[in-house]
């Protein structure tokens, strides 16, 4: 077995039945050519709670400071697979001032070919986990995540996010942003990736705009929404 890169780009038409604010974009194991930028205004720690799909906005990083907020899926797999191995990130990033004390999590998911929808987290990377991001741009590779073990059948995609967090050992500072650089070549500044111990095939994807229709993606909103509070309130 080897590892498989799911390679963030800007490419990426819309998120069908998704709320205002959200941006789809594709992640395929093809590297990009040329650097593009997220910017994520920052906002005063310490930061907790993120979560998918009712994080608040400011936790999500956007394409620019306050904008739509960013989710990226894999094309669909050509063959199940369960993924139970490290997942470690190859993300580039800065801030723009150094009160920032900027970090970062990700967050790995299910998206159901039979559901029609997000249906699962595989987990979150460490709270408070990365170290801060400096004023020019350097590579983060660690925390590395294990995930819950989940079984993907042939159809499913794979999708991530970033939040905003507190860098490790300080309290993010507001008023600043930080910014993720991707979507560039093989190894240098701006080649962003998550990378997956598993051998992963996928299917050519013709339809950008993901089949997310609102009625089958409705039930794992609502069930992740129920799955919130009974944890937050119990």
């Amino acid at each position: 077995m080897g590892a498989t890169k799911l390679i963030i780009h800007d490419s990426g038409t819309g998120l069908g039945g998704w709320p205002v604010g959200w941006g789809l974009r594709n992640a395929n194991t093809t590297n990009g050519s040329s650097l593009k930028t997220l910017v994520t205004n920052s906002v005063a720690g310490p930061v907790t709670g993120q979560y998918f799909p009712i994080a608040t906005a400011n936790y999500i990083v956007t394409a620019a400071a306050g904008g739509a907020r960013r989710l990226w899926m894999s094309p669909p797999l050509s063959s199940g697979v369960t993924i139970s191995g490290t997942i470690t990130p190859n993300i580039y990033g800065l801030e723009s001032n150094v009160a920032c004390n900027c970090g970062l999590r990700y967050e790995v998911l299910r998206w159901s070919v039979a559901q029609g929808g997000i249906v699962s987290s595989l987990g979150i990377s460490t709270n408070d986990g990365f170290t801060e991001w400096t004023t020019s741009a350097t590579l983060k590779t660690t925390p590395t995540l294990t995930p819950t073990s989940t079984a993907f059948v042939t159809g499913d995609r794979i999708a991530f996010l970033f939040y905003s967090d507190d860098a490790a050992t300080t309290t993010e500072g507001s008023g600043r942003t930080f910014t993720i650089d991707y979507d560039a070549a093989t190894g240098g500044d701006g080649d962003t990736y998550l990378s997956f111990t598993e051998t992963l095939s996928f299917s050519s994807d013709t339809n950008n705009g993901r089949p997310v229709p609102n009625i089958s993606l409705l039930r794992p909103l609502l069930y992740w929404w129920k799955e919130y509070f009974d944890e937050v309130f119990s």
